[in-house]
């Protein structure tokens, strides 16, 4: 084999595997991308998955949990003090009052049996006062710290959140014991179908 034609292989192959680790996760249509920086740190997509709404399933957004090693368990990631992310894309356009409202039935599904401390309530309110409508294509982030969690719309910062029972209640309503959907907790946790 002549030296360039080795080169052009060579290349060939390269751009090959970078096309292939550069890759996305692609669900319902939407893509979002296999890793997150957060602060300089590389985050890894755990899972990703669907949001249905009603009993005639209407896609509403896709959701990704990105992560600094993969973890099935959800109350090791919920404890652990690393970075992690909630990336949604949305399928679908809603109005402010239907994204506050989705916000306050996740607030009512997992507090309603005063599960959640009252101190909570203003950081709350402040959350979905400050939530934008959303059209198709948008996104909306969760950026998770140990104490913290900074929210964004179309990569535009909403607000930071110092408080971090609030940060844990919101990554909670993903991937706790009552999440929009069981189903979009499995995926996101990369569990396998029931």
């Amino acid at each position: 084999m002549r030296p360039p034609l080795l080169r052009l292989i060579s290349m060939a192959v390269f751009a090959c595997w970078v096309a292939t680790n550069a890759a996305a996760a692609t669900l319902a249509g939407e893509t979002l991308p296999d890793t997150y920086s957060v602060d300089g740190k590389s985050l890894v997509l755990n899972g990703i998955g669907v949001r249905t709404l009603t009993i005639f399933h209407i896609r509403a957004y896709v959701a990704g949990l990105y992560l600094p090693n993969p973890s099935h368990d959800a109350q090791q990631i919920l404890a652990s003090p690393g970075p992690k992310v909630i990336l949604l894309k949305f399928i679908r356009a809603a109005s402010k009052s239907r994204v506050e409202r989705q916000y306050r039935e996740g607030e009512e599904k997992n507090c309603g049996d005063g599960g959640c401390d009252r101190a909570d309530e203003a950081e709350f309110d402040r959350l979905v006062a400050a939530a934008p409508a959303v059209a198709a294509g948008d996104t909306s982030t969760y950026v998770f710290t140990g104490k913290s969690v900074r929210v964004f719309a179309n990569d535009q910062l909403i607000d930071d959140f110092t408080n971090q029972d609030l940060a844990y209640r919101l990554l909670s309503g993903f991937i706790g014991n009552r999440p929009p959907s069981p189903e979009l907790r499995r995926q996101l946790l990369g569990l396998p179908d029931d």
